[in-house]
């Protein structure tokens, strides 16, 4: 299904120097700055790629809080579970959210 490899990794620096310096307004500003140019793209693939470092950026910040890839994935499975009981998925997301719950209840 996928890997690691295929999530949002944190960074540890960008081009404004190291991440782990940064304060909470800083990482408001980076998402913020980062929806800016997804909004500004001029093609889909670009707002695609916007969106997709404003997400690398979040998972930054969570990294910042402490949380390691096991405590992203458990407040993913979470979020999801709680969204998916609201009903605010859609049938394919559903799908894939039971297959990965009875994949971790063999784990």
């Amino acid at each position: 299904m996928y890997d690691s490899n295929d999530l949002p990794c944190p960074v540890i620096r960008d081009s404004k120097g190291y991440v782990s310096e940064y304060t909470e307004l800083d990482w408001a500003y980076r998402v913020r700055e980062e929806l800016d140019e997804a909004l500004a793209a001029k093609t889909f693939g670009n707002r695609a790629e916007e969106i997709a470092d404003a997400i690398t950026v979040c998972v930054s910040w969570l990294n910042a809080l402490g949380f390691d890839e096991q405590d992203r994935i458990d407040l993913f499975r979470e979020i999801n579970k709680k969204n998916r009981d609201r009903g605010y998925m859609e049938v394919f997301s559903d799908e894939l959210c039971k297959a990965d719950e009875a994949q971790q209840g063999e784990a």
